[in-house]
């Protein structure tokens, strides 16, 4: 069921997609590119334990527009240290925008819920 949950789809297309582009990153940065990594799977598996346990749901939601929000930072420095091009930077922050718009209208929808 929360596999075809939209954003989770999307969440997984973004994963793939950072992927491709940070394998190329070089050996140096390893922590920026792990870094990258592991903040993608948390907004994951965020997203998985929100739609779970509907007691700490803000809590989850909270957490996960957090890390979209560093995920963005640590692709903005990619592309500061050119790791990355602008163009891939926009593509990637395009993504991030539909599931961040999706998380709070998910909140928004939660808000309504609770006040009824």
């Amino acid at each position: 069921m929360v596999d075809n949950f939209r954003v989770v789809i999307n969440i997984k297309k973004t994963i793939l997609y950072l992927d491709k582009i940070i394998t190329n990153f070089p050996a140096k940065e390893k922590v920026l590119r792990d870094k990258i990594s592991q903040t993608m799977y948390d907004i994951l598996e965020f997203t998985y334990m929100a739609s779970e346990f509907k007691d700490k749901r803000a809590y989850y939601q909270t957490r996960i527009v957090v890390n979209i929000r560093m995920i963005d930072f640590y692709l903005k420095t990619a592309v500061d240290k050119k790791y990355i091009s602008y163009k891939k930077y926009q593509k990637v922050s395009l993504h991030l925008l539909d599931i961040l718009k999706q998380i709070y209208g998910w909140m928004r929808n939660e808000k309504k819920t609770e006040s009824i």
